[in-house]
């Protein structure tokens, strides 16, 4: 589908209709609200720019109609801003102007543009954001531990003497020297689905903790944002292409990760920010730690099929095993393969 981009004056004059129409509602809303005479909630501030426009307007002394209308006019300075940057072939910025306008409008007043900004972009999450408690402590640098959500759950071992298998992900014989992952699957076939879990990577200090999380399929990974500074989570992955827009600090959005892979997720507006999400359906998985070293404790006794991926490679690798009674040690060569430098934005431009 072909989208012919508007000029600037006529999404203008379309969000000022759109403010004309608001300020109307608000004016039939201030008879008989629940806020009559109290001046409307100021929307968060802007990500991109302080706003210029009537610096003489003072929101909070005007009404409620006043302020909704000093907000639309907010909205179309970021507006023609995003009009000139999407003329300019800057589409990542021009989506985040326009996401900025919406901050003002909310999006139901801006939704005829929104095609215009975000065709080519991932799908877009527009439920609302959630509270959290801003309190909480961080995340770890990364987790996920199939055993160790057996032990939170108290699940008993294997009813059979069971074996131990411990190792290391190698690069060219050679410690990898980061995080990993080691799954293992029966040989058969056939295991017990492991129950999906909820579970969260955060946005603390302008990085992701964890910023290497395994999770079973189905799960939901919910994505707040601890930081004084607006955060854009997006994913252009074919596994689970998302987007969960622009929100600021003490605010979540989430995500349900139905297909098995590994899915790297970034910032829109801070390139350096990435992180990786190991979605598996395997009932036994570690993340290693950052030399590439991993353990499992209780396996039962058998031969499987062992997949092994590090942050360095561009995809798993398959060797067989076989699990004998007691200790079993072995190490895992891997690929490092991977793509260096910066994540693309959304829209797959390069960034950097």
């Amino acid at each position: 589908m072909t989208i012919r981009i508007a000029s600037r004056s006529s999404i203008n004059w379309l969000v000022r209709m759109a403010a004309l129409s608001a300020v109307l509602a608000c004016s039939g809303a201030v008879k008989a609200g629940p806020n009559d005479g109290k001046p409307a909630p100021r929307p968060a501030p802007s990500p991109t720019s302080k706003s210029t426009a009537n610096p003489d307007v003072r929101p909070g002394k005007l009404g409620p109609v006043a302020e909704k209308a000093q907000q639309f006019r907010e909205a179309a300075e970021q507006l023609e801003k995003a009009a000139v940057a999407l003329e300019r072939g800057n589409k990542s910025l021009a989506e985040q102007l326009f996401s900025t306008a919406e901050l003002f409008t909310g999006p139901e007043a801006l939704a005829a543009l929104a095609p215009m900004f975000r065709d080519g972009a991932p799908p877009r999450v527009s439920t609302p954001t959630q509270k959290i408690d801003t309190s909480a402590a961080p995340q770890p640098k990364v987790a996920g531990s199939s055993e160790a959500d057996d032990d939170a759950a108290k699940l008993p071992p294997p009813k059979v003497e069971v074996g131990s298998l411990t190792g290391t992900l190698q690069i060219d014989g050679k410690a990898a020297g980061t995080f990993g992952l080691v799954t293992l699957e029966p040989a058969s076939g056939k295991w017990k689905p492991r129950t999906p879990k909820r579970v969260v990577v955060e946005q603390r200090g302008r990085e992701f903790l964890p910023n290497l999380l395994a999770v079973s399929v189905g799960s939901t990974i919910s994505f707040p944002n601890f930081d004084t500074v607006f955060h854009n989570v997006f994913s252009t992955s074919q596994l689970a292409a998302f987007d969960l827009g622009l929100y600021k600090a003490g605010e979540a959005r989430e995500f349900t990760f139905p297909k098995e892979g590994i899915i790297r997720v970034g910032c829109n507006l801070h390139a350096n920010m990435s992180a990786y999400i190991a979605v598996v359906s395997a009932p036994a998985y570690v993340v290693t730690d950052e030399k590439g070293a991993f353990s499992f404790r209780r396996l039962a006794p058998g031969k499987y099929k062992l997949r092994g991926w590090s942050v360095k490679s561009k995809s798993p690798i398959t060797q067989d095993v076989t699990i004998k009674p007691g200790k079993n040690e072995i190490n895992v060569g891997v690929s490092g393969d991977a793509p260096t430098g910066l994540q693309p934005d959304k829209f797959g431009g390069k960034r950097g």
